[in-house]
């Protein structure tokens, strides 16, 4: 008879990722996998393209439109999306109005202000980078632009379960594409991987390696970790 194991560890692993923390009750929905490498268990999962889809990664675009009613005509430049934009409607207001210048403040779909930036000098924060230029009417106080972020939105976390078959050449510990993924929403701390040092009550983001951090990636609005724990380590994230 072929051997399936012949070595063990002296302690059993506390936990793995993908695994739900604790017996909370959790918010669950499930969704076919469209990413054709697979999703892991413990990962960030996105909308996907298709109905009651999801993928592992967020893709973001934007676009511009001028207040009705600005004095000033000059225009917006592409405005480029990153990580760490929230999907929704930006508000660029002129604050300080100058001579073929001026100074605004850029404000997220949630009222908070990203930064304030200068007319005609490239502008970078919060996943934006663009460059406001100066027109032949200089921009008055209160003219301003509408920045629509739009893409696929963060769905949930991946939960990992043992009634997955390995298929040839398919790696363990995810789920497959096309195979159908359970997500946690919310309710009940799910354990992660981290990708820095990450503390107790802070907030969630997720790095490019899929990783979860404190700051620097895509934010996953309300959820902070539970735990602490350094790079690389094991620890639980909740949104309640």
């Amino acid at each position: 008879m072929a051997e399936l194991q012949t070595t063990y560890t002296d302690t059993i692993a506390a936990a793995y990722p993908g695994m739900i923390a604790n017996g909370e009750s959790g918010n669950r929905i499930s969704r076919t996998c469209e990413t054709s490498a697979g999703i892991g268990f413990g990962k960030a999962v996105f909308r996907g393209s298709g109905d009651h889809g999801c993928v592992l990664t967020q893709t973001l675009t934007a676009t511009s439109a001028a207040f009705s009613g600005n004095t000033g005509n000059g225009a917006m430049g592409t405005v480029t999306v990153s990580a760490g934009a929230k999907i929704g409607v930006y508000s660029l207001v002129v604050i300080e109005p100058g001579t073929n210048a001026g100074k605004f403040t850029l404000t997220d779909p949630d009222g908070v202000v990203v930064g304030t930036g200068a007319v005609a000098a490239a502008f970078s924060a919060g996943g934006l980078a663009f460059t406001l230029a100066d027109g032949a009417t200089d921009f008055a106080s209160g003219d301003g632009f509408s920045l629509t972020v739009a893409g696929n939105a963060f769905l949930g976390i991946s939960i990992a379960t043992s009634d997955l078959p390995l298929m040839p050449g398919a790696d363990a510990d995810e789920y497959q594409q096309y195979d159908n993924v359970a997500i946690l929403t919310g309710g009940t701390p799910i354990w992660v991987t981290a990708g820095g040092s990450v503390t107790d009550g802070a907030a969630v983001f997720v790095d490019s390696a899929g990783d979860f951090v404190a700051s620097g990636g895509i934010p996953l609005t309300d959820w902070t970790f539970d735990t602490t724990g350094a790079d690389d380590a094991l620890v639980k994230i909740v949104k309640r």
